[in-house]
């Protein structure tokens, strides 16, 4: 019987907690494949899919590909442990070759009390096959094909090949995190990160229309979609709207400044709907050093704002060629790079300030008469929370 075959990989190292993970990875990859007409079967270091109508298989291993915690995706046969069946799978397996092919078994005995163990049994296989066609040759360094058989107590499992799964862990185990997010390249990358390692994710984004396009939050919203597409849970996007506090801001008298104090009001906002939401954490997508508002000094006079507020940065010490390879695999940079711009990028002064401190930070608060009282009515009535599914 042809099954998919899901190994845990680091799921299985976490000792009296691995129970819950495996429940919660189980119960995930049920949700992602409930399209589909199939059965599975969770195991205590595995998982294994079966009755997959052959022209779903392609669809189902795009879909586990992106489901964090499974570390490695195998198309495999299962078998009744029947040594003469086995030889004859394989036998038939390699029926039609036309050209010498070089092979390696390699046997893995998990049921310990099988009668031969591993290397005997990679011995017999290989002969067997070997008198079966001429055309086979054993190459233990470089063979063509890799033939790994696993014995269980029941039952055979044989497979070639092995599919690189999201690692990680399942989402659900780690808590609840509050994401800033822009348009941008970074910050999606930094929440399918957070995702991966087991983080049921939120959104926050701005909007400063009419500055800021309709397209943008558009761009912002599809970026969310497609990182959650397979999420046991459904996203929230909080959209705030920006515009009479960026306003505000723009009359302060060093306009180096004015992204500073930007993400000032950012950090405020998202700190008050973590502790709304009971959020465990707040995210960015900052990356030491790679914009203004991103050098140390900047990261601490922006964060001076929080009070007993983790910050997550899972891109800190990233660069821009890292963070585009991970935008490829997780789907979003050809999104990411659509050319409408965010408050962030809209509103970044000629001279940015690079090291900020928090005396003047608050001095050019001090400025604003109207900051404070903008900034609750902002807090009331200009959040809007979108569903995203």
């Amino acid at each position: 019987m042809k099954i998919i075959y899901l190994k845990y990989g680091e799921l299985t190292l976490k000792g009296k907690n691995k129970k819950v993970f495996i429940n919660q990875l189980f119960q995930n990859i049920k949700i992602a494949l409930k399209i589909f007409d199939l059965k599975i079967v969770k195991q205590y270091d595995s998982s294994l899919v079966k009755e997959i109508k052959e022209e779903d298989f392609d669809g189902v291993v795009s879909v586990l590909k992106n489901i964090p915690g499974i570390s490695q995706i195998i198309i495999a046969q299962q078998l009744e442990r029947n040594y003469n069946d086995l030889v004859k799978f394989l036998v038939d397996k390699f029926s039609n070759l036309k050209e010498l092919t070089l092979f390696k078994i390699e046997t893995k005995r998990n049921d310990k009390s099988y009668e031969l163990n591993s290397m005997e049994f990679s011995r017999k296989l290989g002969h067997d096959l070997l008198v079966s066609n001429k055309l086979l040759k054993v190459d233990v360094k470089n063979p063509q094909y890799k033939i790994i058989v696993e014995i269980h107590k029941n039952n055979f499992i044989c497979y070639t090949n092995k599919i690189n799964g999201r690692g990680g862990f399942p989402i659900g185990v780690g808590g609840k995190v509050l994401m800033l997010i822009s348009g941008g390249i970074d910050s999606p990358v930094a929440a399918g990160l957070l995702m991966k390692k087991g983080y049921k994710v939120d959104f926050l984004t701005f909007i400063s229309p009419p500055h800021t396009k309709p397209e943008a939050l558009t761009k912002t919203e599809d970026l969310v979609k497609t990182l959650t597409k397979i999420c046991p849970y459904v996203p929230k996007l909080y959209v705030c709207n920006f515009t009479k506090l960026q306003h505000e801001l723009s009359h302060i008298s060093d306009h180096s400044y004015q992204i500073t104090l930007m993400r000032r009001y950012f950090f405020r906002i998202a700190q008050g709907l973590k502790n709304k939401f009971d959020y465990d954490a707040i995210a960015t997508g900052e990356s030491l050093g790679q914009v203004a508002s991103q050098t140390i000094q900047s990261i601490n006079t922006i964060e001076s704002v929080l009070n007993n507020t983790v910050v997550l940065r899972p891109l800190l010490t990233y660069d821009k060629l890292e963070i585009i390879n991970l935008a490829n695999q997780f789907g979003t940079y050809e999104i990411s790079i659509l050319p409408y711009a965010d408050s962030c990028s809209l509103f970044v002064p000629a001279n940015p300030a690079t090291k900020p401190t928090i005396h003047k930070a608050e001095k050019l608060e001090n400025e604003l008469d109207l900051i404070n009282e903008l900034y609750n009515i902002t807090i009331e009535k200009h959040i809007e929370t979108k569903l995203i599914k």
